[in-house]
């Protein structure tokens, strides 16, 4: 990693292990449970209660209390891991990096979403797992295209440009993904998810490490819900990242570049990723595009998919579909224009 990026994004690492032996680190933790509890519950509670700058605040400053007092998980992407974005087309052919990355053109359309507030562009993908039952263009699709689980309107068809990103060098991320369900299939995430808890239960009383898993239990739970089960999950989810963000940076002059988390739609089997715009820009690169047709299966409620284009090399970012076969809508047939 070369210096301009590890002043942005230095390789965050716990090295618990590090500490002189009368470091005090963590004594204040241990000695003052309750209010931990006090905090957590806090958030909890506020799940129940109004949307409002009031309540996002409260919750900002009690997770931000509690991250103060111990290390989170994080895990460093690899150079060259793949990650995978899905986009749906809507008709439109896309042609360069930027249609199928975050939002930078329209900031001004961006919705409420798992970790973004209303007008962040944030990128949103999924990271590979080697588990047959999860397929990560799959995942992919279905957390960008939410119409291909609508069940009372689905789509007769859907056609999604899949994007895949590989990164440059690494990247730490916070990793909310730590239990064998969640990470079966990617042993560099399970090897991490086990030092991790090697390290808390090393350091910490066997009281504070029960704390510090029911902490990223609640999250990680939590950020597979949807806004339909949980109304207020996502402005919960975003005061978190919020306050990680501001922690790292003003405490301990570290950027957080993303939160890796369980995938919903996949059931919490698969691995989904959260960027913030500048860790894309200094550390993926657009490596494969492939288009994919979600197709409705006649008289049921299940699609089947398949690839309707070829897979194409980007240069320069940029890249070129032809002959991508019609797609019907409401029984006409619609033509993509190169």
């Amino acid at each position: 990693m070369n210096d301009q990026h590890r002043a942005i994004f230095p390789a965050m690492v716990n090295r618990l292990a590090d500490l002189s032996p009368d470091s005090a680190f963590g004594q204040w933790f241990e000695d003052n449970l309750p209010v931990m509890e006090e905090r957590l519950t806090i958030v909890k509670d506020l799940l129940a209660k109004p949307v409002n700058d009031l309540n996002f605040n409260m919750a900002i400053n009690a997770i931000h209390f509690m991250v103060d007092k111990f290390p989170l998980m994080i895990t460093r992407l690899e150079p060259d891991a793949p990650i995978f974005r899905a986009r749906p087309n809507y008709g439109e052919l896309f042609s360069e990096q930027q249609d199928i990355s975050y939002n930078k053109k329209c900031p001004e359309r961006i919705l409420a979403g798992r970790f973004n507030r209303p007008m962040e562009p944030l990128f949103y993908g999924a990271l590979r797992v080697d588990n047959p039952q999860t397929n990560h263009v799959l995942s992919s699709a279905l957390e960008s295209c939410k119409e291909l689980i609508d069940v009372h309107h689905p789509p007769e068809v859907q056609d999604l440009t899949v994007g895949q990103w590989l990164t440059t060098d690494l990247v730490p991320v916070v990793n909310l993904c730590f239990d064998s369900r969640h990470l079966e299939g990617n042993e560099m995430l399970r090897k991490s998810a086990e030092q991790y808890e090697a390290e808390m239960r090393s350091f910490f009383s066997p009281e504070a490490t029960a704390f510090i898993f029911k902490f990223m239990q609640f999250f990680s739970e939590l950020s597979r819900s949807t806004n339909q089960a949980q109304p207020n999950a996502y402005y919960i989810l975003n005061a978190f990242f919020y306050a990680v963000r501001y922690y790292y940076a003003n405490s301990c002059n570290t950027a957080i570049p993303g939160v890796i988390y369980p995938g919903m739609m996949s059931e919490a089997r698969g691995l989904n990723i959260v960027l913030v715009p500048q860790a894309v820009d200094r550390f993926l690169k657009l490596n494969r595009v492939m288009m994919q047709r979600f197709s409705l299966a006649p008289g049921t409620k299940t699609f089947t998919s398949m690839p309707c284009s070829a897979l194409l090399t980007p240069v320069n970012g940029r890249f070129q579909f032809h002959n991508v076969p019609p797609y019907r809508k409401n029984g006409v047939l619609i033509y993509y224009t190169d």
